[in-house]
């Protein structure tokens, strides 16, 4: 099953409705965004039960206290920061003597999609080649290409899920695009973002 974006607009109106009491725009909104906050929770490598224990509680506060979102068009960035600041709570409690800076990683999950490459070999090469890229990046330009690419956010969303300003997610997007075609052929660096953008989930 590939990944299901669900674009800022689209949950937004969903949300809308929840408000409104329609219960099941709600379910809605859970079921297409639970894969894409699973995938984000566990490039932080946390355990599965972690992932969804925290995926559950965050929905049940959000039905709970729906008044905690204040603007219908900030839904998604919301599920991805609470998601986040979750995912390294989580791996502070499990290592309370190691700072911040240690514990914050990103391991981005993904794979390939096999409705768009059928042949296992060249599945193989395909994700080997993204993995090396991916490898060569720090850990924050892992996190926003991430964003940026395999969820097409805008800065405007970008810039609140990872807490800094919309011109420094922009300089680090641009870092991090301009390190990969560095250190890339032509050909490889427009692959990876193809893949990123079409083929992975």
């Amino acid at each position: 099953m590939s990944q299901i974006r669900v674009d800022k607009k689209g949950i937004s109106d969903l949300w809308i409705l929840f408000i409104d009491g329609d219960t099941d725009a709600f379910s809605e909104i859970y079921r297409t965004s639970y894969k894409m906050l699973y995938s984000y929770g566990i490039s932080f490598k946390i355990t599965e039960e972690q992932v969804r224990d925290i995926i559950q509680d965050l929905f049940v506060k959000l039905y709970t206290r729906p008044d905690m979102v204040k603007d219908p068009t900030t839904l998604r960035p919301f599920l991805f920061t609470a998601m986040r600041n979750s995912c390294i709570n989580s791996i502070k409690v499990n290592q309370k003597h190691t700072k911040i800076e240690k514990v914050e990683d990103f391991d981005m999950a993904f794979s390939v999609n096999e409705n768009i490459i059928e042949d296992k070999e060249e599945q193989l090469r395909v994700s080997t080649l993204v993995q090396r890229i991916l490898a060569g990046l720090t850990v924050r330009q892992r996190e926003i290409i991430y964003l940026r690419f395999l969820h097409q956010m805008d800065y405007e969303e970008i810039s609140k899920i990872m807490n800094m300003t919309e011109q420094a997610a922009r300089n680090l997007t641009y870092r991090a695009m301009d390190k990969i075609r560095k250190e890339n052929s032509d050909c490889h660096y427009c692959l990876f973002f193809i893949l990123l953008t079409y083929c992975c989930y």
